[in-house]
């Protein structure tokens, strides 16, 4: 099913780059004035996981892009927490999941993470469930029990240097989401996908295969 979903995709690109013309700069993307280093070959995401269109990339683009991303490409989804104090708490959890697969030995394209486990577990919950938490232990709690992890594992790994920094680094591109708020994807750390353009998944990864390649 996964070959042939990947079959129909390709077939999908090749229709469009065959009628479509170069992307615009200006109309389907912008290159930023402030680049963001050491990003060649990758595709940031910036997101937020109180943000419905965020919602709506996850479970509708994204699956599709990181079936058709070539393996030297790499993804990389950075959640932007708003001043909520869920916001922050989801933060710190999906970046434990993370530091927890990159133990693992796996990235955000691998199948399975927990990483993915925990992000649609909360994009579920908030935009379809419209659940609420009488407080943040129980928020947290949740995320332990999907994770399989004790408050202890979990203290530790947060307070470690590398996941303090992964937050940090997070935070530091907030302002990039001023220029069209989130979703926002950046390719190559340079050109940043208008959202607005966007004409279902399959322009969505053209546009991208299209920014890697320049």
């Amino acid at each position: 099913m996964k070959f042939l979903k990947v079959w129909f995709i390709g077939i999908c690109l090749f229709a469009l780059q065959a009628m479509a013309s170069d992307l615009k700069e200006g109309v389907d993307y912008i290159v930023l004035d402030k680049p963001i280093p050491n990003m060649q070959n990758k595709v940031l995401e910036i997101f937020n996981i109180g943000c419905p269109h965020c919602a709506h990339f996850n479970e509708d683009f994204i699956p599709s892009l990181l079936e058709f991303l070539p393996k030297n490409v790499e993804f990389l989804a950075y959640h932007i927490a708003a001043p909520i104090p869920v916001h922050e708490e989801i933060s710190k959890i999906l970046v434990v999941a993370l530091a927890k697969d990159k133990a693992a030995g796996l990235d955000t394209k691998s199948p399975n993470t927990l990483y993915k486990k925990v992000l649609n577990y909360y994009f579920n919950v908030i935009h379809k469930e419209r659940k609420k938490w009488n407080n943040l232990q129980e928020l947290t709690k949740e995320g332990l029990e999907i994770m399989g992890i004790t408050e202890v594992e979990y203290q530790e790994i947060l307070k470690s240097k590398d996941s303090q920094e992964t937050l940090k680094e997070w935070q530091n591109l907030i302002k990039y989401t001023e220029i069209q708020g989130v979703p926002s994807f950046i390719i190559n750390g340079k050109y940043l996908i208008l959202i607005g353009g966007i004409q279902g998944v399959e322009d969505f990864i053209y546009k991208v295969d299209s920014l890697l390649a320049k």
